[in-house]
């Protein structure tokens, strides 16, 4: 092979088969699922949100309001 030869498939493996492996990953990830009907959302669980846990008694406003460990606030 020549010299030329050689440096072309070289730069066609280095940067040629990664290049189209990644265009290939976008491509397939872009993809809509196979049958691209509206039937498809209704089989997907509903997405519910995490809710928050409740305070422990010790942090309730109210509780710490009875105890008087929040004290009143007076004008400087």
């Amino acid at each position: 092979m020549t010299p030329s030869t050689v440096a072309i498939l070289s730069t066609a493996l280095s940067f040629g088969a990664p290049l189209l492996l990644a265009v290939y990953e976008i491509v397939t990830m872009r993809r809509s699922p196979r049958g691209g009907g509206d039937d498809d959302d209704d089989r997907r669980p509903p997405v519910v949100a995490p809710q928050p846990k409740p305070l422990p008694d010790c942090l309730r406003p109210e509780n710490l309001l009875r105890r008087g460990r929040i004290p009143d606030l007076e004008d400087a």
